[in-house]
């Protein structure tokens, strides 16, 4: 797949004009012109006494689950659809506590999302160990590594990619000094996913969770999570679905109350889901393997590159997130001298971008071009 393939699948699925630089992937992405027919296609289909058939909305979840297990390099079973990235922290925080008390091991600087759920253990008899970021709120992976070694760690929690800062963790480093411990590792995987690749097998993962509404470019209320196939039956779901016993699909014999859970990470799924937005995001998803997540990554790198060089050309700016390739993936943070005028002057070009933690956060993703972001770079050059 060439990067011309992959201005082929824009102009299919991003055909209007856009009406501004749109560089803020990390809180949405774009939702390509497919997701969108397919979704709308499915409400109104409800409207219409033959729009489908009942039995037709299991496969669309099957078709996400798919998808999305395609993505990730898993099989099916080990994927439950999730409305967003909480729910997949949550089902982790179930895991860790249907244990004995003990440590859970995170990086300063985490998304809320991956500290709230962990924090409400302590109340259960557990200790949260929020280990120091650097001075950039990054993590310090090795600090997190000589954690691990504390009394009675149970899990390390972290994103692969640092919502402010664009930090993207050495996973498979991380991951093999938890499986080593016999620690549980979570991974928060929204700013990375549909940016770079991520394979939970290979970095010893042991629960993942992503929204799709941002590098998957999915509706809001999209996710899942993946729960390694070992871990299942570790513990019981958290919130007990009907959808999630077997034989619970049968409208002929419902009443038998008979809880016996599904061979599967559906045991953890609720009902009823948004089928229209897991059918979105299985059409989303199927367009990034269409134009494979590596090469995805490669051109993202690609629209960085003016950005990195200006950032390196200039004595006044702070570059924020790691400008070594292996260390980003689609969110390029930095400190301007004058953030006030950068920022209004990003604003007189129409871009859409983020300001977190005293740093502006550009997320260019697939639908945005080179040229685009060279007019930023000359907006904010001008700023002196």
């Amino acid at each position: 797949m060439s990067w011309e393939a992959i201005a082929a699948v824009r102009a299919r699925e991003y055909p209007d004009p856009a009406d501004a630089v749109f560089l803020n992937t990390a809180s949405w992405g774009l939702v390509p012109r497919s997701s969108i027919r397919e979704a709308a296609g499915l409400l109104r289909a409800r409207n219409r006494a033959d729009g489908f058939e009942e039995r037709e909305l299991g496969g669309m979840q099957r078709r996400c689950r798919s998808a999305v297990a395609r993505l990730l390099g898993v099989a099916a079973e080990e994927i439950a659809l999730a409305p967003n990235t909480s729910y997949g922290v949550n089902l982790a925080v179930a895991l860790v506590s249907a244990g004995p008390p003990g440590t859970v091991v995170l990086s300063e600087g985490e998304f809320p999302a991956n500290v709230f759920p962990w924090k409400i253990l302590e109340e259960r008899g557990f200790t949260v160990d929020i280990v120091p970021s650097d001075d950039l709120g990054r993590p310090r992976e090795e600090a997190l590594v000589e954690a691990l070694d504390g009394p009675g760690v149970r899990a390390l929690a972290l994103s692969a990619v640092q919502f402010a800062s664009g930090y993207r963790a050495d996973l498979a480093a991380l991951g093999a000094a938890c499986r080593s411990r016999g620690v549980l590792f979570f991974v928060d995987a929204i700013q990375a996913l549909g940016a770079v690749p991520l394979y939970p097998r290979e970095a010893h993962i042991d629960v993942l969770a992503a929204g799709g509404q941002k590098w998957l470019c999915a509706p809001w209320g999209s996710g899942f999570a993946y729960v390694r196939r070992e871990l299942q039956e570790a513990f019981d779901p958290p919130m007990v679905s009907w959808l999630a016993v077997k034989g619970g699909a049968r409208f002929d014999d419902m009443l038998h109350y008979r809880m016996e859970w599904l061979e599967s990470a559906r045991r953890f799924e609720l009902a009823t889901l948004g089928i229209q937005d897991y059918l979105g995001l299985a059409c989303s998803v199927e367009m990034l393997l269409e134009m494979n997540v590596a090469e995805l990554e490669g051109y993202i790198h690609h629209l960085h590159e003016p950005l990195v060089d200006w950032i390196t050309s200039r004595s006044d700016v702070q570059p924020v997130t790691p400008l070594e390739p292996r260390r980003r993936a689609g969110i390029l943070s930095f400190m301007p001298r004058d953030l006030d005028s950068s920022i209004s002057a990003l604003t007189d070009l129409r871009a859409v971008f983020g300001v977190r933690q005293g740093a502006i956060r550009l997320a260019p993703h697939f639908y945005n071009t080179r040229e685009e972001i060279e007019r930023v770079v000359d907006a904010l050059d001008r700023v002196g």
